[in-house]
């Protein structure tokens, strides 16, 4: 009996309780899980009371001590070796060293709490051999090792874990109602206080009084300040239908009528939903860059035929550091750079710096834009980085643009340069043009790309065509210009 529980002492009782404790404190706050750090030793001090005359404390401090240690170093190195990234496939297989919380273990997993899980285990370890120390009032000298070890490695670990590349490479995390958005949209809503929203100085020549007959509207992140204007504009009271909807808890499209998901969501939404609207939730009209080939492709096998309607010019632009001394680069040479040819910015009249180029996740609106701009030229694997889906486990995400040494990326002008996507960059001048709206909007800036809207050919709803013929009128127009992009050529606008 006595070595049975000192084994659950010194291995399986004290840890698992640790695991139990913190999972049930999680859900209680941030202010809970601190307290958590006094109910382990209280735990631990506990089963103490209880079983006292059958434990030899001082075999319990080494053991646990021993045991953090050994964890401590495995876990140090492999986060190390992992770049911080506690929630990868390299950093899952620690869990075979804390068996004792496997009842707990996949229930963690599954919540993608990967984290919470080994701080824990080690706390858990730790405050059992430091709880155990003090009961057998163990010379400190004696147990040094584990000590030294707990302050430096943590420091590190902590360093590591808050550097980890889903916080350096997967964005700018804006809270956007349900969604998740690079840009803050608080003042670009159809509600906003302080709205930021283009607005005409007079009557417009098209209003829709129905909420009913309004066409839902979604698309890109950047275009979303640019229909969000045309239906503040267009649609009657537009502001309290949308405000009383977020205010009712509905659907994850942030809206009935406007919504914004993104360029992917956003597109199937268009497509698929035009055949199971109560499935899909219907969009009638899409804005954004010109589809993929995936996409249209995607369109063709749901057997839903497509109009593309060019409503507004926009420039493709690349971007780089402010203090890179690089300025302009060819067509050609950027191909070269995303084909892999080009490592380092000194063959570029640069600083002797390797050149980190970032790309954007698939079917993405920037990186079907790349696609068409590169042609025949592939482009090289991206960077990625892992994280976890409670759903699928650990997946492999895009690396988003960060203005470390060397970097370049690429976007739309209006998204780089009105609403400050990134910080410290600027925009490279391409075959020696600069994207600026006079460039675009007469064509010499040779990466100028069309805005455009999607619709579905068939869609039932008679308001989709007056929009469209709203938009590209000199009304229309004018928003489009008043918003940041260029308008169209014969169109004036305001």
């Amino acid at each position: 009996m006595k070595t049975v529980l000192q084994i659950l002492m010194c291995y399986a009782l004290i840890p698992f309780a640790a695991c139990i404790a913190g999972f049930f404190l999680n859900f209680l706050g941030t202010f809970w899980m601190n307290v958590n750090i006094a109910v382990i030793p209280a735990l631990i001090a506990g089963i103490y009371i209880l079983f006292r005359n059958k434990l030899n404390m001082v075999l319990a401090a080494k053991a646990n001590g021993m045991i953090f240690l050994v964890l401590l170093l495995v876990f140090t190195g492999m986060m190390i070796a992992a770049d911080g990234n506690a929630e990868g496939q390299l950093m899952s297989s620690f869990m075979f060293f804390i068996l004792p919380y496997f009842p707990v273990m996949l229930v963690m997993a599954l919540m993608g709490k990967y984290m919470l899980l080994y701080v824990c285990a080690l706390l858990g370890y730790f405050a059992a051999f430091v709880t155990a120390s003090c009961l057998a009032k163990i010379n400190i000298k004696k147990v040094i090792a584990p000590l030294l070890a707990a302050a430096v490695c943590v420091p590190a670990d902590t360093f590591l874990y808050l550097n980890r590349p889903a916080v350096r490479y997967g964005g700018h995390g804006f809270e956007y109602m349900n969604g998740f958005s690079s840009t803050d949209f608080t003042d670009y809503t159809v509600y906003a206080e302080n709205s930021k929203l283009a607005v005409l100085d007079h009557e417009p020549s098209f209003v829709i009084e129905n909420a009913d007959e309004m066409p839902v509207l979604d698309g890109a992140e950047a275009c979303y300040p640019l229909y969000a204007a045309v239906a503040k504009t267009v649609y009657k009271d537009i502001d309290k239908i949308e405000q009383s909807v977020t205010d009712s808890d509905f659907l994850h499209y942030n809206g009935r009528i406007v919504s914004f998901t993104n360029t992917i969501l956003g597109f199937n939404r268009l497509v698929m939903g035009g055949e199971d609207p109560d499935k899909y939730g219907s969009v009638d009209m899409f804005f954004g860059a010109r589809p993929s080939a995936s996409q249209m492709e995607m369109a063709k096998e749901f057997g839903v035929e497509l109009d593309i309607t060019p409503i507004g010019k926009e420039a493709f632009v690349f971007f780089v550091e402010e203090d890179n001394p690089v300025d302009n680069l060819t067509k050609e040479q950027l191909k070269a750079i995303y084909h892999g040819d080009i490592t380092n910015w000194s063959e570029l009249g640069g600083r002797n710096e390797e050149i980190a180029a970032f790309q954007r996740p698939a079917n993405s609106g920037s990186q079907t834009m790349m696609e068409y701009f590169m042609g025949d030229v592939s482009l090289k694997k991206p960077q990625t980085y892992e994280t976890v889906d409670a759903m699928t486990g650990v997946i492999k995400q895009v690396a988003q643009y960060t203005n470390e040494k060397g970097a370049i990326g690429y976007s739309f002008r209006y998204f780089l340069e009105e609403l400050n996507q990134e910080k410290g960059v600027k925009m490279l001048s391409v075959d020696g043009i600069y994207p600026t709206l006079e460039n675009i909007e007469n064509g010499s800036y040779p990466l100028t790309v069309d805005l455009c809207l999607v619709t579905r050919t068939n869609d039932p709803n008679p308001n989709v065509r007056k929009m469209i013929d709203f938009i590209l009128s000199e009304d229309g127009q004018t928003l489009v210009r008043e918003t940041g992009y260029g308008g169209l050529e014969g169109v004036s606008g305001n």
